[in-house]
């Protein structure tokens, strides 16, 4: 994928985080299993023992262990994203990197502990996604913070949104005739929330704006939700992440189309909406990374910078997260906050919504 500038290029209208594992992250694969919510883990014994510190700076940080918050249970994909990196991270800082669960209000009960509740000496980051972005937007639940309350470190994780279709479905057999249905019959969907905070929703509603298709959004707690309706007859389509549907042909379905400048190596027979020919373009996707709160000593938050930047050429960790079914593209500093900014203008302009 290219930078998000030239997504932003590539959509049809103005403006817009699975399970795996890997045989050498075993022992982060199982705290994940074991660990219950809100339970600290340690993903490494000894770091400091096995681990020279990667990266050279005037501070002597770290000089002991660091936290990882996890705004999501233990077992899942947000939570085994975070295992790896604090793996990956140990090799790199020389001192062990716990994950804490801190599930709830959509990860907003770690982000506030973050920025009201840690100590601003570099020992403990976040796990952060788009709805951090997004939640200053929430209609339904609007929050204070935005994105400028965090210093962002780096992002790690591309993941599009795609549709898939039945494979027995006979309305329609591909994405093009799929939108042309749409027009006069509405299509019933699932999607995590209703709103700007939800990529699958936020696709739902380019849909009705670009191609004045009907749809009727559901909300549900997350993919295995939405999965589970569509399986069942409950929903026509089903709108998720390359990494929800990895095993779509295993389980009776195809994606039809991935919202992305190109082509997924995890999907590679899915084409993009340019491709389609249906008349769009659009780039829509969800981008997990980390953050400090704002306050951090700079030279901390550049020597965490590039030790991120290295643990995401770990071999170990790019085989974990490939079996995840997630694309690690490395975005840090002004690059970082443009990926996140320019998503947002794409969906405030999705949703309608003044800046």
């Amino acid at each position: 994928m290219r930078k998000a500038m030239a997504m932003l290029l590539a959509v049809g209208m103005a403006a817009s985080m699975s399970a795996c594992s890997s045989s050498g992250s075993a022992s982060g694969t199982t705290a994940a299993a074991e660990t219950t919510a809100a339970v600290t883990e340690t993903t490494g014994a000894g770091a400091a023992a096995n681990s020279s510190t990667a990266v050279s700076s005037e501070t002597d940080w770290p000089t002991g262990t660091i936290t990882l918050l996890c705004g999501y249970s233990a077992g899942g994909s947000s939570d085994l994203n975070c295992r790896y990196m604090a793996t990956a991270l140990e090799k790199q800082l020389g001192q062990n990197v716990i994950v804490e669960n801190v599930p709830g209000s959509g990860s907003w009960l770690a982000w506030n502990r973050l920025l009201q509740n840690t100590e601003k000496d570099g020992n403990t980051f976040a796990l952060i996604n788009l709805s951090a972005l997004y939640g200053h937007y929430d209609e339904t639940n609007p929050r204070e913070a935005t994105i400028d309350d965090f210093e962002l470190l780096t992002n790690q994780v591309i993941d599009p949104q795609v549709i898939c279709i039945r494979t027995d479905e006979s309305r329609f057999t591909d994405y093009k005739s799929m939108v042309e249905y749409a027009k006069t019959n509405p299509l019933v969907v699932a999607a995590a929330t209703s709103g700007i905070t939800s990529g699958d929703a936020s696709v739902a509603k380019y849909l009705e704006k670009q191609y004045g298709c009907q749809m009727n959004v559901i909300p549900v707690d997350g993919a295995s939700d939405a999965e589970t309706m569509f399986l069942a007859g409950e929903t026509d389509i089903l709108l998720g992440n390359v990494g929800d549907v990895m095993d779509a042909e295993a389980n009776g379905y195809k994606p039809i189309v991935i919202y992305a400048e190109e082509r997924s190596e995890f999907l590679p027979d899915c084409p993009t909406e340019k491709e389609t020919g249906a008349g769009g373009a659009y780039v829509s996707f969800s981008a997990r990374g980390y953050a400090y709160p704002k306050g951090v000593d700079e030279a901390i938050v550049n020597k965490m910078i590039e030790a991120q930047k290295a643990a995401a050429e770990d071999p170990e960790y790019l085989d974990s997260m490939k079996a995840l079914g997630c694309d690690v593209e490395v975005y840090a500093g002004e690059d970082y906050y443009n990926l996140l900014q320019d998503q947002l203008d794409q969906r405030l302009e999705i949703w309608g919504v003044q800046k």
